[in-house]
């Protein structure tokens, strides 16, 4: 009985230990956040021209006279963001971009990066619909542009490659993958191993 004792009150403190020592974790990641919080809202306002903004070529991408509507919605949507502010903040968070930055610039960096998510899911669309409607070089040729602006919308990256597969093309796989693994955002690994796999799977043809 005395044994049985034991081991309980074993296991009872040792999940009280275990709860002491993640709460004190918690704590100090809290602690943390905070003192970097308030950091960052006291941090001035810095010049942000010289940041890598994004250009889209107008002239050097696809755009059709079209009555359809889902293209000409897609091709409006690129043409507008066009005259817009484009950042890839990809990986920062508003507590980082106010650190960097300062707190003034918060509100325009934040537009900047709606309209980079705005813009690549754009482009996959767009190129996705070229390529549905076989017009295999125009879906490139937008494809590439969404990787250009480094996107980490993994379809952008899988179609493509399957592109160039189609095209005869697999040293251009090898740029993608490239790419890829300079990517930050947790969906890194998983385009890599599908890119992987497309140019497996062209030799295996």
């Amino acid at each position: 009985m005395l044994i049985i004792i034991g081991i309980l009150l074993f296991f009872y403190l040792l999940i009280q230990y275990s709860n002491y020592r993640t709460n004190r974790i918690t704590q100090k990641e809290k602690d943390a956040f905070w003192k970097k919080e308030y950091q960052a809202n006291a941090t001035r306002k810095a010049d942000i021209s010289s940041l890598d903004y994004i250009t889209i070529p107008l002239d050097a991408l696809p755009f059709a006279e079209t009555e359809e509507e889902e293209l000409k919605s897609v091709q409006t949507g690129i043409k507008n963001l066009a005259g817009q502010p484009i950042l890839n903040l990809t990986g920062l968070s508003n507590t980082d971009l106010k650190l960097e930055y300062g707190v003034g610039n918060l509100s325009f960096l934040t537009q900047c990066d709606d309209n980079y998510t705005l813009l690549i899911q754009g482009l996959y669309k767009w190129g996705s619909y070229l390529y549905n409607h076989n017009k295999q070089n125009e879906a490139v040729a937008v494809l590439e542009f969404g990787i250009q602006c480094r996107t980490d919308i993994s379809k952008n990256y899988i179609l493509l490659a399957e592109l160039y597969k189609d095209l005869n093309m697999p040293e251009k796989i090898d740029d993608l993958i490239r790419t890829a693994k300079t990517l930050t955002s947790l969906s890194k690994e998983t385009i890599l191993a599908a890119l992987k796999d497309i140019k497996m799977s062209y030799y295996l043809m």
